[in-house]
C-alpha cells in the first residue's frame, strides 16, 4: 500500500479523491489488485528488458488501465539496480513520476485532441530526446475516439517509434480501432474486478482511512460498483462524508448505503418475488407503491431484483451461488427453469424505460402484471361467443369434396369488413393444386399458429428494426398457417408476394421469426386464390394491420364508377411499398 504522507503533503494528500491517492504504486501482489495476468507479464517484460515499443491498453472504465500505464512508465525509467525491483519509488525518477512532475510522461485525451493536426504535432514532438527521464511515454487515453485521418498520420509512427519513446493506448471499446493500429500494439485486456478483490480492497482502505464498516456496506458497495475499483472508492468516500461517528470513530453501515445509493431492502426483493410465485399482481403493486413513496430508486430496484432473479436461476438449474441463503433456495424451488429465465429475461429488457416519463416506476408495474398475467392459462372462450369453432383437422377432407350445388359463377369483388380475421378465398375452378398436407399434426400447428398470430405484432416490430424495407412489406401481409416447419403468410399482392419470397428477403423474416416461434421456420407467401380449405387464423392482434383486399383483376378499374376510400387506400399502400423497392434492392442493415 502507499506509504503514510507526512507534514504538509498529508494534507496534500488528505485533499485528493480516494481513487487517486490509493492508485498502485508497484507491481506487488497487495499494491496491484485484480490483474495479475497483466502484472506478471509486465514484470517479466522489465526483468527481461523486452519492453514493447507500443502497448493497447483495453477494458471497462475504473480497471486500472491509465494507473498501469504509469506504473509501466515508471518502471521502465526507474534507476534501481535491481530490474526485479523496479519502481523502487525512492529514485530520482520514481519521485518525479509519483509527484507528477515528470515532463517525459505525457499524458493525452483524445477525446479532446483527435483531429489530424494534433496527431502531426506529436510526430513532430517525438523526435527529440526527453530531457528528465531515460524513455519518453505517450499515454494516449480513449485512443477510439481519434479520427480516421488521425489514426492514418499516425501508423507510421506507431509503428517505428525513436528508440527513445514508447506509446501507451488506453481506451474501452477496442473494437473501434482499425485493425492497423492493433495490430501494431501488444494487447492487454483489463477484466472487471472480482466481488471478493473490490471488498478486500475497500477493508484495506478504511483501515487507513480510519474508518469501520460493516462487511455488509462493503459488499453493497462492490456490487453497486459492477467490478469498477474507480466507482467503488468513489461510493467510499461519498459514504465517509454521509457515516455517522460513534466513539470518535466514522462507522459506515448498510443502512447508510442502501439511503445513498438508493438500494431497496433485501426483503422488497423476497416480497416482489413471492407475489410473482403466487402470481399476485395485487401484492407485487403494492411493493412497488411502498418503494416508490420511501424515495428508492426504482432503477436500483429493478436492477437488484434482475440480480436476485438471477441468482434464483443458478440455484434451480444447478448452479452455484455461495451468497444465497435457505430463503433463496425455498423461493427458487417455486419456479422452473424456463419460468426464471423469462423474468430476468422481461425485467433486463425494461432497464432503458425505467425513470422516464412521469410515472418512473411504471414500466417496473407492467413487466410485474405481464408476467403474472402471462403465467396465467387463457381461459377458454364461452359458449355462446358468436366466433364460428375452429375446424377440426377432419373438416377439411370433407371441404375438399366438390360439392354437388353449383357455386357462384360471378366473380364479385370480396365484401369489406372490419374483422381483422383472414377470411379464405375459394374461387371457382381454380387450376392450382390443393396444398401439401402438413407434416405434423393439426393440434400441434394451430398452437403454433396461435403463437406466431400472438407475437406477430411484435414481430413485424423487429423486423423493422433490423430492416425497415422488408418491414414496410408485412404491412400487407398476415400469418395463415403453420405446417411443420413452414410458416404460410398470404398476401393479396404479387409485388409483396415476389418480394417475400425471395431468398434474401426471406432470410430477414425468418431470423426474427424462429426467435418468437423457438426454432428455424421457412417462410412462404402465397397469394388468396393458392389456398384452399385452410382453417383461418386467429384474431390479429389490434396493432396488426388488416389485410387489405386485392385490387380487381381487370388492370385495377374498379366496377363503380368510383373508388372507395378503402380501394384508394389499397392502392396507396401498394405504391408505397413499390417505391421503397425501386431503387435498389434490399440488403440487410
Amino acid at each position: 500500500m502507499p506509504q503514510e504522507p507526512s507534514g504538509r503533503a498529508e494534507t496534500a494528500a488528505q485533499s485528493q479523491s480516494l481513487y487517486r491517492k490509493y492508485r498502485p504504486r508497484s507491481f506487488a501482489p497487495g499494491e496491484f489488485v485484480g490483474q495479475e495476468h497483466i502484472a506478471r507479464t509486465l514484470r517479466n517484460a522489465i526483468v527481461l528488458d523486452r519492453v514493447a515499443h507500443a502497448y493497447l491498453f483495453c477494458g471497462p472504465r475504473g480497471t486500472g488501465k491509465t494507473s498501469t500505464a504509469r506504473l509501466l512508465a515508471k518502471a521502465v525509467n526507474c534507476l534501481a539496480p535491481d530490474p526485479e525491483a523496479r519502481p523502487c519509488n525512492a529514485c530520482e525518477a520514481c519521485e518525479a513520476i509519483n509527484a507528477g512532475t515528470a515532463v517525459d510522461i505525457i499524458e493525452i485525451d483524445a477525446a479532446s485532441n483527435r483531429g489530424v493536426d494534433d496527431i502531426r504535432d506529436l510526430r513532430e514532438k517525438v523526435k527529440y530526446a526527453p530531457t528528465q527521464l531515460r524513455v519518453k511515454f505517450y499515454i494516449i487515453d480513449e485512443a477510439h475516439q481519434l479520427t480516421r485521418d488521425a489514426f492514418n498520420a499516425f501508423l507510421k509512427t506507431l509503428e517505428e517509434p525513436p528508440g527513445h519513446v514508447k506509446f501507451v493506448l488506453a481506451t474501452t471499446e477496442p473494437d473501434k480501432l482499425p485493425d492497423t493500429i492493433a495490430s501494431r500494439c501488444q494487447r492487454f485486456d483489463f477484466r472487471r474486478f472480482a466481488l471478493s478483490d473490490v471488498v478486500e480492497h475497500l477493508r484495506a482502505v478504511c483501515e487507513r482511512e480510519g474508518m469501520e464498516a460493516e462487511d455488509e456496506a462493503l459488499r453493497l458497495i462492490a456490487r453497486q460498483a459492477t467490478g469498477s475499483m474507480r466507482d467503488a472508492l468513489g461510493l467510499l468516500e461519498q459514504l465517509a462524508l454521509f457515516g455517522e461517528t460513534v466513539d470518535g470513530k466514522l462507522v459506515i453501515t448498510a443502512d447508510a448505503v442502501r439511503r445513498v445509493t438508493g438500494m431497496s431492502r433485501s426483503d422488497r426483493l423476497v416480497a416482489l418475488v413471492d407475489a410473482l410465485a403466487k402470481k399476485d399482481a395485487g401484492a407485487g403493486l403494492r411493493v412497488i407503491a411502498e418503494a416508490t413513496e420511501s424515495g428508492e430508486d426504482i432503477h436500483q430496484l429493478n436492477r437488484q431484483l434482475v440480480a436476485y432473479l438471477r441468482t434464483l436461476l443458478l440455484i434451480r438449474a444447478g448452479g452455484t451461488s455461495d451468497e444465497a441463503g435457505d430463503d433463496a433456495r425455498a423461493q427458487a424451488e417455486q419456479f422452473t427453469v424456463a419460468e426464471l429465465a423469462a423474468l430476468v429475461r422481461t425485467f433486463s429488457s425494461i432497464e432503458g424505460a425505467l425513470n422516464k416519463g412521469s410515472y418512473a416506476q411504471l414500466p417496473l408495474e407492467i413487466a410485474l402484471v405481464e408476467s403474472i398475467v402471462g403465467a396465467t392459462p387463457a381461459a377458454a372462450p364461452p359458449a355462446e361467443s358468436p366466433q364460428p369453432p375452429p375446424i377440426r383437422p377432419a373438416e377439411p377432407a370433407r371441404a375438399v369434396a366438390p360439392s354437388p350445388r353449383p357455386e357462384p359463377a360471378r366473380r364479385q369483388p370480396p365484401v369489406r369488413e372490419p374483422s381483422p380475421v383472414l377470411r379464405t378465398v375459394r374461387p371457382v375452378d381454380s387450376p392450382r393444386p390443393a396444398p401439401t398436407p402438413a407434416a405434423t399434426p393439426r393440434p400441434a400447428a394451430g398452437s403454433a399458429l396461435e403463437r406466431l398470430v400472438a407475437s406477430w405484432g411484435q414481430i413485424r416490430r423487429d423486423v423493422k428494426m433490423a430492416n425497415s424495407r422488408v418491414a414496410a412489406l408485412l404491412s400487407s401481409v398476415d400469418p395463415l398457417d403453420v405446417r411443420g416447419e413452414e410458416v404460410v403468410l398470404v398476401s393479396p399482392y404479387e409485388f409483396h408476394r415476389n418480394k417475400l419470397n425471395d431468398d434474401g428477403i426471406r432470410a430477414v423474416v425468418e431470423d426474427v421469426l424462429g426467435r418468437y416461434m423457438g426454432g428455424p421456420y421457412r417462410v412462404v407467401c402465397l397469394a388468396p386464390e393458392e389456398i384452399r380449405d385452410v382453417a383461418p387464423a386467429a384474431p390479429m392482434p389490434t396493432e396488426a394491420t388488416p389485410t387489405p383486399t386485392p385490387p380487381p383483376a381487370n388492370g385495377g378499374a374498379s366496377p363503380s364508377a368510383a373508388e372507395s376510400p378503402a380501394d384508394q387506400d389499397d392502392e396507396r399502400r401498394l405504391r408505397a411499398a413499390r417505391s421503397i423497392f425501386n431503387a435498389e434492392e434490399i440488403e440487410p442493415e
